[in-house]
């Protein structure tokens, strides 16, 4: 998860980032977000990417650029990023729907507020509707059913494309996948997309395309003991919403 966060009070900053670290322990186990601080929109701004942060904590009111402008310009590249306003006031709550604010947290917020924020966020759809880049395609997340490799070739196994290959190093791809928790790595050379399995039997996985892949037994345990942690967590997530 890519998280950045915007406040020109360190303390501000100091205080997502904690309540952030504890919900992502408490909600995404396993997952290891990434985060950038900046004292300023303007600075965010001239390191900004786009189709990089799930979401981006932003506050209103700062010397300079102003939080909602910060947002305006956000959306002009990237439609997908969950924005969640930190602020003072509520005055501008009804601006925050003209740049599709997930969120709105009023200082001083408790972790209570902070988690029902996030949860309303959305943020498993939000990283979904992501894609990763390879060559010149671009391969959105949720078509992905599952990668494995062949020889220097690489192979991402989808339902709309079918198999797509690429003369990558396999642990590059890892790499890049290794930032969306619904990517499991089976084994060296096998990564399944756990949002399009329909089921997991004793030694392999039913994709929700009926397609079955198969796992060695001796990482069995391991597997399936992430599997049913995963799963657990989406429950759970979506029975919030």
């Amino acid at each position: 998860m890519q998280v950045a966060i915007i406040d020109d009070l360190a303390v501000c900053r100091q205080d997502i980032k904690e309540y952030l670290l504890r919900y992502i322990r408490e909600n995404y186990q396993g997952e290891e977000p990434e985060l950038d601080e900046f004292e300023s929109g303007t600075r965010f701004l001239d390191a900004f990417r786009p189709q990089v942060y799930d979401v981006i904590f932003i506050d209103q009111y700062m010397e300079g650029m102003s939080g909602m402008d910060t947002a305006r310009e956000i959306r002009k590249l990237d439609e997908e990023a969950a924005i969640i306003f930190v602020t003072t006031s509520s005055d501008h709550a009804v601006d925050s729907y003209g740049v599709r604010a997930s969120g709105y947290l009023i200082k001083p917020f408790t972790y209570e507020a902070f988690g029902e924020t996030m949860r309303l966020a959305r943020l498993g759809k939000i990283m979904n509707a992501r894609f990763i880049a390879l060559g010149d395609d671009r391969i959105l997340l949720k078509e992905i059913l599952w990668c494995d490799r062949d020889g220097h070739y690489v192979q991402i196994h989808t339902d709309m494309q079918g198999v797509l290959r690429y003369r990558v190093a396999f642990a590059s791809l890892e790499a890049v996948l290794s930032a969306y928790p619904q990517f499991l790595p089976c084994y060296r050379g096998l990564i399944i997309n756990m949002d399009r399995v329909r089921r997991m039997e004793e030694l392999e996985f039913l994709m929700d395309t009926g397609e079955r892949v198969p796992f060695r037994k001796r990482d069995h345990k391991e597997i399936k003991s992430r599997f049913s942690q995963y799963m657990f967590r989406r429950a759970r997530e979506e029975d919030l919403l």
